[in-house]
């Protein structure tokens, strides 16, 4: 596709941008596989922030906004498709989103550590938990034939990566990082990614292809280029990561678009091999978890890359299909509580068995019940002043020993900085290439 020849969004100054939607760390799951919603029981008794019961409704809503923005680049998910790799799940996935590829609107996607052998691949019905088909790589490429494999310039012999052509000008390296070879009944689900041998062999090829042609290269994988959080990395950061981010640097990668942390971040990694070279790996929150964010990338060419989150308006989705569920007609507000609820008796319960008071347990409840959903949706910017002076967050002093109490210290660390809006230079007549041009709040 000739970048020259998309339709203009715009106006006729933007003929040559190319937009896409991002969203990532669906989990869904099939009815099929969740016969009588005892997956949502579940997933409420063990304090999960991913918003199980309505799932299915925020997919569609994503997909109808996909429909309806008609982004000319297409959509990107990065990874997590399925709660964990139901075949079922996969199948009728791909059912709903096959709407969008009917309106003639791309889609691009790589598996996540959920998708491929998960062991954990359950039939929910009653107290019981059926053993139900996952599905292998072929199977995966098979589903999602039409969502980038199909029109894929170079496929990866050692992984299911690909490379799409998106106009002359830009490419997708989309980049399958799981282990799940190494799943098994004793080790169900693999939660580290990493890169072989033989793909770095194969992404380097076509990479340095890339930059003797002056074509642009967006990466994609599921687990993240850089550690985002003090505590949560060992599993969520690529193993060996810098070795990417040298790669990156070499041939004038700049942006990796990652998931599977749920948690709304932007962080560089740098390079110690190319001077002054940062590669900013954005990782969008899941797309089931509060705010329920997706974001759009516009790539304007020689000029720069611009990302931003949306929240995806549920409630309006749900009222113009006369749905009467009132939680959903109140999304917002339902995420929200729903977040703020399950964080608040998870934490509560555990500070109880500090021996703490009771009063002393609901003020420090309600302080990280308050963070988390801001946390999650890269948001604390705005509430750390309102926090910082409270009493209940003086408390948590009384327990610095806890994990609780360093998560808390990690998240407030982002107060300085906005992590729904990042801009990247691609010019290089003026040597600003890869230069952040506004992220700061």
């Amino acid at each position: 596709m000739n970048s020259k020849k998309i339709n203009c969004l715009k106006g006729d100054d933007e003929i040559n941008n190319i937009e896409f939607i991002v969203a990532t760390d669906l989990h869904y799951i099939s009815p099929k596989a969740d016969v009588e919603g005892e997956l949502i029981e579940i997933c409420q008794a063990k304090g999960d922030l991913k918003q199980m019961k309505y799932s299915s409704q925020i997919i569609d809503a994503l997909i109808d906004e996909v429909i309806k923005h008609k982004p000319n680049g297409g959509l990107i998910i990065c990874g997590d498709l399925t709660y964990n790799g139901e075949m079922v799940s996969h199948v009728d996935l791909m059912k709903k989103l096959q709407r969008i590829i009917d309106k003639g609107i791309n889609i691009y996607v790589v598996p996540g550590n959920h998708d491929i052998k998960n062991y954990n691949a359950y039939k929910y019905k009653g107290a019981q938990r059926i053993p139900i088909k996952s599905v292998s790589p072929k199977m995966f490429k098979q589903i999602y034939y039409d969502c980038g494999y199909k029109k894929a310039i170079y496929k990866d012999e050692h992984s299911i990566s690909y490379i799409a052509k998106i106009s002359d000008d830009l490419w997708l390296a989309m980049l399958d990082t799981n282990l799940y070879q190494n799943n098994n009944w004793k080790n169900p689900v693999a939660i580290k990614g990493e890169l072989s041998d033989s793909t770095y062999e194969w992404l380097e090829e076509h990479l340095k292809e890339a930059k003797e042609k002056d074509i642009k290269v967006i990466a994609v994988t599921h687990h993240s280029l850089v550690d985002h959080n003090d505590l949560l990395n060992k599993g969520y950061t690529l193993e060996d990561n810098q070795r990417l981010v040298e790669l990156y640097a070499k041939y004038d990668v700049i942006l990796n678009l990652s998931g599977h942390l749920h948690i709304q971040h932007i962080k560089p990694g740098y390079s110690k091999t190319v001077k002054n070279r940062k590669i900013y790996d954005i990782a969008t929150s899941s797309l089931v978890v509060c705010r329920n964010q997706y974001a759009v990338l516009k790539y304007e060419p020689q000029k720069s890359i611009y990302y931003k989150t949306r929240i995806l308006d549920v409630s309006r989705w749900a009222f113009e299909k006369g749905i009467l569920d009132n939680n959903l007609l109140h999304f917002n507000y339902y995420s929200y509580n729903y977040a703020y609820s399950q964080t608040y008796k998870k934490i509560y319960f555990e500070l109880l068995r500090r021996n703490l008071s009771e009063y002393e347990a609901k003020m420090m409840s309600s302080t990280l019940s308050k963070l988390n959903p801001a946390f999650f949706s890269g948001t604390v910017v705005e509430i750390y002043r309102i926090i910082e002076v409270s009493d209940n967050y003086k408390v948590w002093s009384l327990v610095s020993d806890i994990f609780y109490h360093k998560y808390i210290d990690s998240i407030m660390k982002e107060k300085k900085y906005d992590h729904n809006t990042l801009r990247l230079s691609l010019r290089e007549d003026d040597g600003s290439f890869g230069d952040v041009i506004w992220n700061k709040k």
